[in-house]
């Protein structure tokens, strides 16, 4: 039987992030890392907290988690061994295993089942993609990388434009909110005021992180918010075939 989208897109994003988290952590600790001012245990919880995520949906795309069915458990043993063999294994690259990685490896993992045990494949998505913004935003001093130019400006239109694909799809899918069934000023409204929202919470609970509010950073997160609500508006039905029928069932399907 052929893949849908979904799965498809599943096995590529785990083909790529799996292979690249395990480079980064059997090689020297990159400049980034070391001067972005997270903490390296955040680093390695939202580390396996996206590759746990991955992982479920290259397996099991259309269905939540749930601990009665021995895959999951299965899954989880597979990631204990894992985090142990990636703490043992840096030990010869000249960084050192520590077990506190590995317990913030396995929160991060245990952290994605059971986000996924209580939210289908685009409300996970749209949670988790929301705790990676705050948690780069506040917790990590990206926007201090003066050897790093324009990386904070990337980071904020790649992320902001993300979470508006997701947030427009999960209108689309749980909302019921396409284009055709709003007039252009509702859908547009309705599709920006989320990203937005989230834009505005983020900055203002950077002021208890002592964080400083870049007008520049406000400004490209909303130019990229506006671009991907409009390039959605204007493709929106080229995007939804047959295919795409079939996972709004299999979406429905995850609810009952």
């Amino acid at each position: 039987m052929a893949l849908l989208r979904r799965h498809k897109y599943s096995i590529i994003l785990l083909s790529i992030y799996w292979p690249a988290i395990f480079i980064l952590t059997h090689i020297p600790v990159p400049r980034v890392a070391t001067y972005s001012g997270m903490s390296d245990k955040t680093m390695h919880f939202l580390a396996y907290l996206a590759l746990i995520f991955f992982i479920w949906l290259a397996f099991s795309p259309y269905q939540g988690v749930n601990w009665k069915k021995i895959k999951v458990w299965i899954l989880f043993t597979v990631i204990i061994w894992y985090g142990v063999a990636d703490e043992w294994l840096q030990s010869f690259v000249g960084r050192n295993g520590d077990p506190a990685d590995f317990l913030a490896d396995m929160t991060g993992a245990v952290s994605g089942l059971l986000i996924l045990s209580m939210f289908s494949f685009w409300p996970a998505w749209l949670l988790i993609s929301g705790v990676f913004i705050f948690t780069f935003s506040n917790l990590s001093k990206i926007d201090m990388l003066w050897y790093f130019p324009h990386i904070n400006i990337w980071f904020h239109f790649a992320a902001y434009a993300g979470f508006t694909l997701i947030w427009i799809q999960y209108m689309y899918r749980y909302i019921k909110l396409a284009p055709e069934k709003l007039t252009q000023p509702k859908w547009l409204l309705s599709a920006f005021m989320a990203p937005a929202a989230l834009l505005a919470i983020v900055k203002l609970s950077s002021i208890f992180f002592d964080k400083k509010i870049w007008l520049l950073d406000c400004i490209v997160a909303l130019v990229a918010i506006a671009a991907a609500v409009l390039t959605s508006y204007f493709t929106f039905l080229t995007f939804f075939d047959e295919s795409d029928q079939q996972e709004q069932t299999d979406d429905i399907a995850d609810h009952l």
